[in-house]
């Protein structure tokens, strides 16, 4: 009995985490419009103060950082090169699109990663996988249409790069598996700053910005990404992953509340399709592994 509700509360916790999570993360959009800067001084600002949040973890943990870089090697540096990728790719995508436009195409990113994975790994592609993967190509079609007139598909294309990084990062991090997090997100963050540097002005933020420019790098980012990693010590990847898409809900929502950026009826509808077919993939897959 005593067993049974542990297990019972290291899930609660765990769900708690990825929940808390997906929360984090969603607030991306809202706060860089509330940051009165160029997208790439926000990007150079978000990395570095990601970079100042990890490295004191790092120098913590010194011992087990080194064990990392040296079993990790280069995977390591695909991983951070990955992740710096996506770090710029985001924030340019947000100065370009819309909040939900840019969040519906990182809807498939399981559907992205199933490929790479399947080529790179040789990993099977179930069914159910394919079926979704379909369902995301009608939702991504309505959500470009709905798109054309209010110019949002050159952000879509640049998070299409985010989905593709993020992907790429993904079947890294699954590859090998000995690569811990925490140096590769030091790593891209450093990476992410130093590519942004020479098309920013890092003295033009105010005290303003610096403040909103916390809540985003160490803040959004940060606490985002270690909420995410303590789940995955209490519930399964899959559940965490289903869990991980009320970020693709609550993003939207939040900048149509605070900001009155509505999206379109056809980006809704190709939204809900899109998220749908995540979840219902995830599921499934999560399904899938327990039973």
């Amino acid at each position: 009995m005593k067993t049974s509700f542990s297990s019972q509360s290291s899930a609660t916790l765990g769900v708690l985490c990825a929940i808390g999570a997906a929360t984090v993360f969603s607030t991306a959009g809202v706060i860089v419009r509330r940051i009165e800067l160029p997208p790439w001084d926000v990007s150079f600002w978000r990395s570095v103060l990601l970079f100042a949040t990890i490295l004191p973890l790092l120098l913590l943990q010194w011992r087990r950082v080194l064990i990392d870089i040296r079993s990790a090697g280069a995977a390591l540096l695909l991983s951070a090169l990955m992740l710096a990728g996506s770090f710029i790719a985001f924030i340019l995508a947000l100065g370009l699109a819309p909040v939900a436009n840019v969040l519906i195409v990182f809807g498939a990113t399981p559907f992205v990663t199933a490929v790479l994975a399947r080529l790179l790994l040789g990993e099977p592609i179930h069914r159910h996988t394919l079926a979704a993967m379909g369902a995301a190509v009608v939702g991504l079609a309505l959500s470009v249409a709905g798109s054309l007139k209010a110019g949002a598909v050159p952000g879509m294309m640049v998070s299409a790069i985010v989905t593709l990084c993020m992907s790429s990062n993904y079947v890294i991090v699954r590859h090998r598996r000995d690569i811990g997090m925490a140096p590769a997100l030091a790593l891209a963050g450093a990476i992410s700053a130093a590519v942004a540097l020479p098309f920013a002005h890092p003295s033009a933020a105010t005290g303003e910005d610096f403040a909103w420019l916390l809540a985003l790098g160490p803040g959004q980012l940060a606490g985002g990404l270690l909420l995410y990693l303590a789940s995955l010590k209490h519930i399964p990847a899959g559940r965490a992953a289903l869990l991980g898409l009320l970020e693709l809900v609550l993003g939207p929502i939040w900048v149509w509340a605070i900001e009155g950026e509505r999206p379109g009826d056809l980006t809704l509808l190709g939204g809900a399709i899109v998220i749908g077919a995540a979840a219902a993939n995830v599921w499934l897959d999560s399904r899938r592994a327990t039973g």
